[in-house]
């Protein structure tokens, strides 16, 4: 499966991207999206795991990001459904893109598509974006992909959250 906007594309995430989302891992990256930095076993195991819940259609998927021009991957998003603090129908997304492809944008771009995938698929009818109120480009990103502040959350400290519907709903 691959969802592309010409610029970039989505696919799942495999066990071969490991080492280049390690090299392209920096500590931004590491603060906002993966809790600290990670190791090449570390990075293994996680996507493996990721492997798996995409064929067993868990309520999790990692896509990869990839340049479409050169093939690169150029980061992450991820896509969750039914996880403790979204209600029924909601989607959460997070997304990181390597330092070298920032400020192109490829996040916005990379939400924009798997804010696609959600309304392709009928895994959610929101999705939902948690963003730390001192990560203001991940805010950022959040609005220009259409989503509206909500409320700050303190269930994990503070985070401003984000919404935006994926699917059109007929009138009643």
């Amino acid at each position: 499966m691959l969802i592309s906007d010409g610029v970039i594309a989505l696919r799942p995430i495999t066990v071969a991207d490991a080492e280049a989302h390690l090299a392209g891992e920096d500590d931004e990256l590491a603060r906002w999206l993966n809790g600290g930095r990670g190791t090449l076993e570390t990075v293994v195991r996680h996507f493996d795991r990721c492997v798996w819940r995409w064929q067993d259609n868990a309520a999790g998927r990692t896509f990869a990001v990839l340049d479409v021009a050169s093939g690169t991957l150029v980061g992450t998003v991820d896509v969750h459904t039914r996880q403790p603090y979204l209600i029924e129908r909601q989607a959460n997304l997070a997304y990181g893109i390597y330092p070298d492809w920032r400020k192109r944008g490829y996040a916005t771009r990379a939400v924009e598509l798997a804010c696609r995938f959600l309304a392709g698929s009928g895994l959610a009818d929101q999705a939902v974006i948690r963003v730390d109120p001192e990560n203001h480009a991940s805010a950022s990103v959040a609005r220009r992909a259409g989503f509206e502040y909500s409320h700050t959350s303190e269930d994990d400290g503070p985070v401003d959250c984000y919404l935006r519907c994926v699917v059109e709903r007929s009138a009643p």
